[in-house]
């Protein structure tokens, strides 16, 4: 199904940060602590909402999806970044998913750069 190992690790990056927004999600509906606060519900909705869009549109091998991936990391950073250690009250508490969360964004990012810079697909015209 996939023909490079470039779009193999854009995939694999969006759906890990994606794995971690539906954990988020989860746990402010179980309210398990240290939980997201409600408020942040339709945040997380929307970075669910903007991962999947992400990953259908990379394994459609469409420009746009270079964009979505781009930004939902962007957005990925406010939730799961390294500054959330130290500015979060619990961030101590959540470093494993700050850990994990910074790697997969700097790998989507570092994916999205290369399939730019290839010019391969997901950022090929079909």
């Amino acid at each position: 199904m996939f023909e490079n190992e470039v779009n193999q690790n854009l995939i694999v990056s969006l759906v890990g940060i994606l794995t971690i927004d539906v954990i988020l999600l989860l746990a402010l509906f179980a309210q398990v602590e240290p939980h997201p606060p409600g408020f942040l519900g339709p945040f997380i909705g929307a970075m669910i909402t903007l991962g999947i869009i992400s990953v259908v549109l990379a394994l459609w091998e469409r420009k746009i999806g270079l964009l979505a991936a781009g930004i939902f990391g962007c957005v990925n950073i406010l939730a799961v970044g390294p500054q959330k250690f130290f500015f979060d009250p619990n961030g101590e508490a959540v470093v494993p998913i700050i850990i994990i969360g910074t790697i997969l964004i700097v790998a989507l990012f570092y994916s999205i750069m290369l399939v730019g810079k290839k010019d391969v697909s997901p950022a090929s015209p079909n």
